[in-house]
């Protein structure tokens, strides 16, 4: 990137004037954040954007009022520096990798279970092109049809696709795409209606085989039993929080509207007190979804996160992150045991 690519910024209706990387640190400094090294400090701008940088991860580090607002104009917190707010940026990046591959690993469950039930109680190939094989309630017509029309264009898409693929294949060779095939071009989205809409047996199978596999591997007393409303739940919330980590968007003070899964907090033992629109209510739904062995292999990576960089903070403390992320104190206890 060359010097001075900073960003444009839209003020009211006014389009902030450009500056240089030189220009964007010495507006830093005049607002008390530390800059330390202006080569390395110039550094970070050069490689990652202003916008990215000091945009997307100064709020935890600016001064506030009594009431928790940011105190405008923006001024930062006592010993604020540039490089704990890098540091807060490579750590969310991190962070974003490693959930990245365990909400594809429930993805990929989900997608296994709802093609294999629709499948075994609807034996036609193209069953799922047909409203016939979806919930007849009437306020789901809309969305049944929308997602048979989303199912549609994206066979024609793959037919139409100049490389070869497993959909042209099939419809070359066997004159229709079983679903097995199809979820593979799915996104988590697609995956989400079309959950939706199965007819509540079909629902009910999958969500069984979600309950049946964390009981096999557990030993506890009481049985977990979601039910169809909670896996929609579940779906829902990967569903955001997989869009964050695709957009490469600010994951670890993430909040989603109110979705409730008061059942499986319950099952868990989670206070009331614990919001469930943060990234640990994440952590705790996928504790319910993907294997034991997988539960305990992201507790593993989340700790020795935290732990990494639990010294690379000294204006704000590692704790005030996780505070942010929905952490309670004893948040170990509520995951799988490591």
């Amino acid at each position: 990137m060359l010097e001075g690519a900073g960003p444009f910024l839209f003020l009211g209706d006014q389009m902030k004037p450009f500056s240089t990387h030189r220009q964007q640190l010495s507006t830093l400094r005049t607002r008390g954040l530390k800059t330390g090294n202006g080569s390395k400090s110039m550094r970070y701008l050069e490689q990652e954007n202003y916008y990215n940088i000091i945009n997307g991860y100064k709020d935890i580090f600016l001064k506030r009022d009594n009431q928790g607002n940011i105190i405008q104009p923006e001024s930062y917190i006592p010993n604020a520096h540039i490089d704990e707010i890098f540091e807060l940026f490579t750590f969310d990046r991190e962070l974003r990798n490693i959930l990245i591959k365990y909400l594809l690993i429930f993805e990929s469950h989900l997608k296994s279970s709802i093609a294999y039930r629709f499948s075994e109680s609807h034996k036609e190939t193209t069953a799922y092109l047909s409203m016939n094989n979806f919930n007849t309630n009437p306020q789901k017509t809309r969305i049944v049809l929308k997602q048979i029309a989303t199912l549609s264009n994206i066979i024609s898409n793959k037919v139409d696709n100049r490389s070869y693929n497993s959909v042209k294949h099939y419809i070359d060779n066997h004159n229709g795409v079983p679903l097995w095939v199809l979820v593979n071009y799915l996104t988590i989205g697609n995956m989400s209606y079309f959950y939706q809409i199965m007819t509540d047996y079909d629902r009910e199978k999958v969500t069984k085989d979600f309950n049946n596999k964390f009981n096999r591997e557990h030993n506890f007393s009481q049985l977990l039993i979601l039910n169809p409303d909670d896996l929609d739940g579940v779906i829902k919330k990967i569903n955001l929080f997989r869009n964050v980590c695709a957009h490469e968007e600010r994951l670890y003070n993430y909040k989603t509207s109110d979705v409730a899964h008061r059942n499986i907090f319950n099952y868990f033992n989670i206070p009331s007190s614990i919001s469930n629109k943060t990234l640990f209510s994440l952590l705790i739904l996928l504790r319910s979804v993907i294997c034991k062995k997988d539960s305990k292999r992201l507790h593993r990576e989340i700790k020795h996160l935290i732990d990494d960089y639990s010294c690379k903070f000294t204006s704000v403390s590692i704790i005030d992150i996780m505070n942010e992320m929905g952490f309670p104190q004893n948040w170990e206890s509520y995951l799988e045991a490591i």
